[in-house]
C-alpha cells in the first residue's frame, strides 16, 4: 500500500465487491434459465405424438437439449473463473489495506476448514462434508443429469 492512497483502495474494494455480488446473482440466474430451457424442451419432446413422423422431431429436440447442456457447461465454467477472479481481487485489496481479518480473507480460511475465532468471540469451523463448492457442484450435477436425459432421449429416438 506504499504508493496507493487508502481511499482509492477502498473505492476499488467497493467496486470489486459489487462486481462479485453481480456475478454471483448472474450465476444463479443462468442456472435457472438453463433449467427452464431444458425443462421446456423435455415438455416439448414428450408432447410429440407417437409414431415414426415424430421421431425426427424427437431427435431434433434432443440435439437442441444437448446443445443447451453444452452451452450451460461452458457458461458455468466461465462464471466459476469470473467469481474466482473477483474473490482473488478482493483478497488482494484486503492484503494491501492490511485487513488481515477482512471478510474474504477470513472466508478463505473458513472454506478450507480452519477453526476461526471471530472478534466477538464466536468460534467457527466448516465441517468437512460442507466444503464442497455448492455453486459449482449444483450446476455440474444439474448439467450432468440433463445431459444424460438428452443422450438417453437421443439414443431411444434414433434406435
Amino acid at each position: 500500500m506504499a504508493n496507493e492512497p487508502e481511499s482509492r483502495l477502498y473505492e476499488e474494494y467497493r467496486a470489486a465487491l459489487q462486481a462479485y455480488i453481480f456475478e454471483g446473482a448472474a450465476f444463479w440466474n443462468r442456472i435457472t434459465a438453463f433449467v427452464l430451457l431444458n425443462s421446456a424442451l423435455l415438455v416439448a419432446r414428450n408432447a410429440l405424438p407417437a409414431g415414426g413422423g415424430a421421431d425426427w422431431m424427437r431427435v431434433g429436440v434432443a440435439l437442441l437439449g444437448l446443445a443447451a447442456v453444452l452451452l450451460w457447461a461452458h457458461t458455468a465454467l466461465r462464471a466459476h473463473h469470473l467469481i474466482a477472479f473477483w474473490l482473488a481481487l478482493l483478497r488482494d485489496i484486503e492484503a494491501r489495506l492490511d485487513l488481515t481479518a477482512g471478510p474474504f480473507t477470513v472466508q478463505a480460511a473458513f472454506l478450507v476448514g480452519r477453526r476461526l475465532r471471530l472478534p466477538g468471540g464466536a468460534t467457527l469451523r466448516l465441517p468437512w462434508y460442507a466444503r464442497v463448492n455448492v455453486n459449482d457442484s449444483t450446476s455440474a450435477a444439474l448439467t450432468a443429469v440433463f445431459g444424460a436425459v438428452w443422450l438417453v432421449s437421443l439414443v431411444r429416438a434414433s434406435g
